[in-house]
């Protein structure tokens, strides 16, 4: 230190800071040494580093100087030191919190950085820094293009020390960017007229206290940009709402060119814009001055009607498409997750560098270098490579995925919630309820109001239950807490308090609830896993609100009555849970069965004659006959067997699981035949073989799948 600051006392300055500054030192980087006249030279080159890095770390320490982060970052000094001589009570406590936290081995070294850096810039003692100090770390990596690393730990940590006020929002809110005003959205279009401005932003003031913001943003958009600015665009001298005949002909021949998807809500908004300040200006002499005949007429709204049931009916032939996909959706993200779990256990019991074996085929642990070990991507994870993966693979990653591909999947199938509800789900949802009578526990799911802000409960099946209770399990933290996470409201622009959503994932070392996005991706992967592809090899698109239709067409056709969908569903009108019936109406059905059931009883009696014994007889046979080696045939009445009683390969075979070591049998003795048509070259034999064999394991699938029913245990509320 001393060698130091006897360079420094030849600069000009009160302060050694000031002096260090004049020296040119402070946004230096490693040849600071010669800046200050390179006290060490001729000195041997460790001795030198040792001396200089000691020295300039202590002083940091003690805050004789307060060096800047560029200096900071290009220097590097002995971070190591300066916490030793610096507050280390302080970062012994953050080591605690970081290890009861089981916190990333980089991230933590990542936050240690942080503070030490934000120390030494700042100078001050910890209990008096601010957020500020932290966002103007941020600000400088921001600056330069990097990410800060490590500072998303920092500022939970000070939170959870008491440095930083309890009430001090989490990082994500504290640098998020207020969603605009009205008069921010309007001035986004540049409205030229002052008048037509003040106008709009009125209009939308009024409106917005019965919108959400969503629908406010939308509005504007409608009004400003597809409207006025069009308007404005093409008569350059508009400045009241008075517009002629041809010239809103114009505009709404500029609006319909292209695809019709979207231009009807256009004219709802203008429509409703002449309608709403024609009502209001009987009570208000303002909006008097602006009341005007609209150019728009409902004959120009028709279409909607139209464009809509062509909508619906594209959306319910989709449904039908997607209905018979589901089962396999929902078996190939629980095989596919079963399977990833059993790598990931047989690869993480391998060495780094060692081959392993599972399910007959050989695996290679890769081994990470010092880097990617201690980076995210590298710590605590396992990387494999042969097989089926080309490439080297993230496992851990991969088992994460098939996880919650398998949670999202499973829980939009079991409950037709919307996407908002979804990521809004939280452990405080769940609750037991009992029964008065019998005392039957029923779990059941409380899900917040959202697009219709409606409020409801459902029935939680031992399916969900089962969902539920691992998802629960693998977000807790050691002691079983679910740790507390913000949402982002992407539709309202805001953010919610902490609360202890059910999924959650980590990004970086701050957990945060699973958005919208997050699940849109995690149901395209599961799409993509089970290879449901079409008849020109394209993926089927599933969407959260497929599953929402599905869930409604499934309860209807098992007879479930169209209101008490309607309240399952949250729908305020049962036009709109009608909407969803459409795809397979029973109501048509019960009407044309009706409809024929008229027409016999107009027929002569006699065209109707008794069964007699035989045919009576013959009724029974067929079902007799039904009964096969490995289960039983499920074709319909009165028709005879299209598969030449080849049971093994047919697909309306019900195999019976008492069956299973019968079929065990057959797969052996096909195994054994298959080896001998390969030994004697019979290749039309063998293709028969593979045939059967394949049915034959399919069936033996079907045996062994069963399906959980247990309950996992709920908290008393």
């Amino acid at each position: 230190m001393g060698v130091i600051l006897a360079a420094l006392s030849v600069f000009e300055g009160d302060t050694w800071q000031a002096r260090w500054e004049s020296a040119g030192c402070q946004d230096a980087g490693v040849d600071w040494r010669q800046r200050i006249g390179g006290p060490w030279e001729g000195i041997h080159v460790k001795r030198s580093a040792d001396e200089s890095g000691h020295g300039i770390a202590d002083l940091i320490a003690m805050d004789v100087i307060r060096p800047s982060y560029t200096w900071l970052r290009r220097a590097l000094p002995r971070f190591h030191r300066i916490r030793r001589n610096r507050h280390p009570e302080f970062f012994a406590r953050m080591v605690e919190h970081g290890t009861a936290r089981a916190v990333a081995p980089p991230n933590f070294g990542n936050s240690l950085v942080v503070m030490t850096k934000v120390l030494a810039r700042t100078g001050l003692p910890v209990e008096q820094l601010l957020p500020e100090h932290l966002l103007e770390y941020r600000d400088f990596q921001i600056g330069r293009g990097q990410k800060p690393d490590g500072l998303t730990y920092a500022w939970s940590m000070l939170k959870d020390l008491g440095v930083f006020d309890v009430s001090t929002p989490g990082l994500l809110q504290a640098v998020s960017v207020e969603r605009p005003s009205v008069e921010q959205m309007i001035d986004a279009y540049e409205i030229r007229s002052g008048p037509v401005r003040e106008m709009l932003i009125r209009y939308l003031k009024s409106r917005a206290v019965s919108l959400d913001y969503s629908t406010l943003r939308w509005l504007v958009y409608e009004l400003a940009k597809n409207f006025w600015s069009d308007i404005e665009a093409h008569n350059p001298g508009a400045h009241s709402l008075h517009i002629g005949f041809d010239e809103g002909r114009a505009w709404l021949n500029r609006l319909l060119q292209g695809p019709l998807a979207g231009k009807h809500r256009s004219l709802f908004a203008v429509r409703a814009l002449y309608l709403d300040i024609a009502s209001w200006a009987t009570d208000d002499a303002y909006w008097a001055q602006w009341a005007a005949p609209s150019f728009l007429t409902r004959e120009d709204t028709k279409g909607a009607a139209k464009h809509k049931l062509r909508t619906q009916a594209r959306i319910h032939q989709r449904i039908r498409d997607l209905g018979p996909l589901l089962p396999r959706l929902l078996s190939s993200t629980a095989t596919e997750l079963k399977s990833a779990q059993a790598l990931l256990a047989a690869g993480t019991a391998t060495g780094p560098g060692d081959d392993f074996e599972h399910q007959g085929i050989v695996y290679q642990r890769q081994p990470l270098s010092q880097r990617t070990s201690s980076s995210p991507r590298g710590a605590g994870r396992v990387w494999i490579s042969g097989g089926r993966f080309e490439r080297r693979v993230d496992l851990t990653q991969l088992e994460e995925n098939c996880f919650w591909s398998w949670a999202l999947v499973n829980t939009l199938n079991e409950t037709g919630v919307r996407i908002e509800e979804l990521v809004e789900i939280t452990t405080l949802a769940l609750s037991i309820y009992r029964l008065p009578g019998s005392g039957e526990a029923l779990p059941l799911l409380q899900t917040v109001p959202s697009k219709t802000d409606r409020e409801r409960v459902l029935l939680v099946s031992p399916e969900l239950a089962h969902v539920f209770a691992l998802v629960k399990k693998r977000i807790s933290r050691a002691d079983g807490i679910v740790p507390l996470t913000i949402r982002y409201d992407e539709a309202e622009r805001l953010y919610s308090a902490p609360l202890p959503h059910l999924f959650q994932t980590h990004i970086g070392s701050e957990r945060r609830a699973m958005s919208p996005g997050r699940v849109r991706i995690a149901i395209r992967s599961a799409v993509a896993r089970a290879g449901l592809r079409d008849e020109t090899g394209a993926e089927y698109r599933f969407t959260p609100h497929d599953f929402r239709r599905l869930f409604a067409t499934s309860a209807l056709a098992a007879g479930l009555p169209i209101h008490i969908l309607a309240k399952l569903m949250g729908h305020q009108n049962i036009v709109t849970t009608q909407g969803y019936a459409a795809v397979h109406d029973e109501e048509t059905f019960r009407h044309f069965r009706r409809f024929v059931d008229r027409r016999r009883a107009l027929r002569p009696r006699e065209d109707y004659l008794d069964p007699s014994s035989a045919e009576i007889q013959e009724f029974h046979d067929h079902f007799k006959k039904r009964k096969v080696e490995l289960g039983s045939c499920g074709r319909a009445y009165g028709t005879p067997c299209i598969h030449e009683h080849a049971c093994i390969r047919c697909p309306v075979l019900r195999p019976d699981p008492l069956q299973r070591p019968r079929l065990e049998e057959l797969i052996e003795a096909l195994m054994n035949r298959k080896i001998e048509a390969e030994e004697r070259g019979w290749l039309g034999e063998l293709e028969g073989i593979e045939i059967s064999l394949n049915a034959a394991r399919d069936k033996l699938v079907q045996m062994r799948t069963q399906v959980s029913l247990g309950l996992p245990t709920f908290p008393s509320p």
